[in-house]
């Protein structure tokens, strides 16, 4: 292909679903630092002593006086220890979240199922559409690939433009815009790489979600002829107790109690494994007597199930503390300017053969506008309340 068929397929990618992967974009960045953004809204997110050990006798404890009668469903503590624990609760047969600090118990505050981390990553997984939304956002990683596969073919000796000054922004100068998305796009080239690479995944595990082909570390086998046991569910002090009797060099951060009788308790967190997510080292636990039923480490993971659990460190930079996030919501902003500079490029560049702005976004961009505001107002409706399972085996308190 001649250079200007290249800058003809680089300019349709870019164009054809172009609202599209800013909306994505701009979500994924905001949906990067979430928690921290509920952490300068509201004081209830704000643990009080970062650096101390996780007391999950206290945060039982807590609960058990602060809300007499409910049952624990998951409790997690974040990666980053400035946050709150979050503890999800069955209360009045309701769903409750109650934010504790982590070290001493100490209640912080409450709220529905409802936030704005939840509100940002419902919408930038699937628009909160569903499978559908699911296969659309996914989708676009074949578009960045492409855009990523075009950029050096459309500018020849990119490299040279690494530390050249770009004109001074001009709203309606088509080489301004230009020169900020070159010189944008070089610098974050990694980082569309990088989501490039990760949003190809997420579209061939929904494949394979979809084709119902296992594709993940299959729950051990004594779970299928676990003991059935009557009896009241052991306490979460003690859950931790015989997980980490069991992984010794597990840092516990998450426990999640079972909605049946058939399913185990499963103890999660960290192992100094590097791009793993909180589940790929877990303990699981018989729920009434705590024997131990199966245990998994993320060293252990075969490539295709490492890969599983290295994405969604890697595409979100929750893998260390406050810097990777930040450093990830940085390229993300850069990459949403350059998403929006690439369609105001365009727009500039056809202004003069179709005056009419309408024309030019085309039926397909009046649809697809249509389509994000209502995928806002679904996900607004859509995660006011959450159910509760009608049998969960825990604790009463």
């Amino acid at each position: 292909m001649k250079a200007k068929q290249w800058f003809n397929l680089h300019a349709w990618a870019g164009l054809f679903v172009g609202v599209l992967l800013l909306v994505t974009c701009v979500s994924g960045t905001l949906a990067t630092l979430s928690h921290e953004i509920e952490y300068l809204s509201d004081a209830k997110f704000r643990a009080i002593y970062s650096h101390s050990p996780t007391n999950f006798a206290a945060i039982e404890q807590t609960i058990a006086a602060r809300y007499p009668g409910s049952q624990i469903i998951h409790v997690l503590r974040h990666k980053q220890a400035y946050l709150a624990t979050e503890v999800s609760l069955k209360h009045n047969d309701a769903f409750l979240f109650v934010y504790l600090d982590g070290a001493t118990g100490k209640w912080l505050g409450e709220g529905p199922w409802l936030r704005v981390s939840r509100f940002l990553r419902n919408w930038h997984m699937n628009l909160s559409l569903g499978w559908t939304g699911k296969l659309l956002v996914t989708s676009l990683a074949i578009l960045l690939l492409l855009l990523v596969i075009t950029s050096p073919l459309v500018y020849r000796q990119w490299w040279r433009y690494f530390f050249k000054k770009p004109s001074s922004l001009s709203l309606k100068n088509r080489s301004n815009w230009a020169d900020w998305h070159k010189l944008l796009g070089l610098w974050s080239y990694w980082f569309i790489v990088v989501m490039a690479l990760t949003g190809l995944w997420y579209l061939v595990e929904h494949g394979l979600q979809t084709a119902k082909v296992p594709h993940y570390v299959a729950p051990p086998a004594a779970l299928k002829n676990m003991p059935q046991q009557s009896g009241r569910p052991i306490s979460l002090g003690d859950v931790v107790n015989h997980a980490e009797a069991a992984f010794p060099s597990l840092q516990v951060r998450g426990v999640r109690y079972p909605s049946n009788v058939s399913k185990a308790i499963e103890v999660q967190g960290d192992n100094n494994d590097i791009l793993l997510r909180l589940r790929a080292n877990k303990v699981y636990l018989q729920p009434v007597t705590g024997s131990v039923l199966g245990v998994q480490k993320g060293q252990d993971l075969t490539l295709l199930h490492r890969i599983k659990d290295t994405a969604d460190p890697l595409h979100f930079g929750n893998f260390a503390g406050l810097e990777t996030k930040l450093i990830w919501a940085v390229f993300g902003a850069l990459m949403s300017f350059i998403c929006g500079a690439g369609l105001v490029m365009n727009w500039l560049r056809v202004k003069r053969k179709q005056p009419s702005l309408l024309k030019w976004f085309g039926v397909s961009g009046v649809a697809l506008s249509a389509l994000l505001i209502y995928s806002l107002a679904i996900t607004w409706f859509s995660i006011q309340q959450r159910t509760v399972p009608a049998e969960l085996i825990a604790p009463v308190l």
